[in-house]
């Protein structure tokens, strides 16, 4: 399906865009919300879905760079149209052709997070730990 129908046909809709919603098929999913409360008005727009389209009318300003599709390592499971647009890409096939072959598999679990290391600083003889995150440089 071409991405401006699928974009027609999620407005019609009246889903809720969200990043990784697969209501498209396009590769990166991004949806962008712009509110306006005085003037009552909320405008979105599904920049996936455009930037398709962009790439059809003017391709040579579109550069797509092919590496090695890496396995999941997200603390979190990770999120089935992500996980479609892998598959798709790891056997080269369309997205709704992965959609309805692993319609009834679970997408790879999350990855347990190691606990992290401290950061230790010798001071004057003394280790002292420095909790990076809380950091402020100025």
């Amino acid at each position: 399906m071409l991405a401006l129908e699928q974009a027609i046909q999620i407005i019609q809709s009246q889903e809720v865009w969200n990043v990784n919603d697969d209501l498209c098929d396009c590769t990166y999913q991004r949806a962008g919300y712009w509110n306006n409360p005085y003037i009552g008005e909320t405008l979105e727009i599904r920049f996936c879905c455009v930037w398709a389209e962009f790439e059809k009318q003017w391709p040579q300003f579109f550069r797509r760079t092919q590496i090695e599709p890496a396995a999941w390592n997200g603390g979190a499971d990770m999120p089935r149209s992500i996980w479609h647009r892998q598959m798709a890409a790891i056997e080269e096939v369309s997205i709704p052709a992965i959609r309805e072959v692993y319609r009834d598999a679970d997408a790879p679990k999350g990855v347990p997070v190691k606990e992290k290391l401290p950061f230790v600083l010798l001071v004057n003889g003394t280790e002292v730990v420095v909790d990076l995150a809380k950091m402020r440089i100025r």
